[in-house]
């Protein structure tokens, strides 16, 4: 193969390589995304578990709990501060397989994902039986 053949290949690559590249948003891309912001939150909660269920994406759990107290951690704000006597959804990756619905729990709970957003998060952690 003659020196001109292969620089015919190599610059055929390189034109292929860049076609895919713009084609698929890379740096020809002019999306930009805002990061999310998530406040720094905390709360301890007393409850009892109405429902359990297994998730599929997201964090591995989903709680539904019967909110009978809430206390602040320090100065954060307390995002179950007006739940009480609510049945709130809350997400976990705790093993939570030996709970199950009407046991009685303590837990701290806190946001999860930027709470402009339409849909908040709440995440349960620490979570211990009554």
């Amino acid at each position: 193969m003659n020196l001109s053949k292969i620089a015919l290949l190599i610059i055929t690559g390189i034109l292929i390589i860049i076609s895919v590249a713009a084609c698929s948003g890379g740096a020809a891309s002019t999306t930009s995304t805002t990061p999310a912001t998530v406040i720094n939150s905390d709360s301890i909660i007393t409850g009892d578990i109405q429902t359990i269920r297994a998730q599929t994406t997201g964090y591995p759990w989903e709680l539904k709990v019967r909110i009978s107290s809430t206390q602040n951690v320090g100065d954060l704000p307390n995002p179950m501060a007006d739940k009480v006597d609510q049945v709130v959804i809350l997400k976990t990756d705790e093993d939570i397989t030996s709970f199950s619905p009407g046991q009685s729990i303590s837990a701290k709970v806190k946001y999860a994902n930027d709470v402009s957003q339409s849909s908040i998060i709440l995440y349960v952690y620490n979570i211990k039986l009554q």
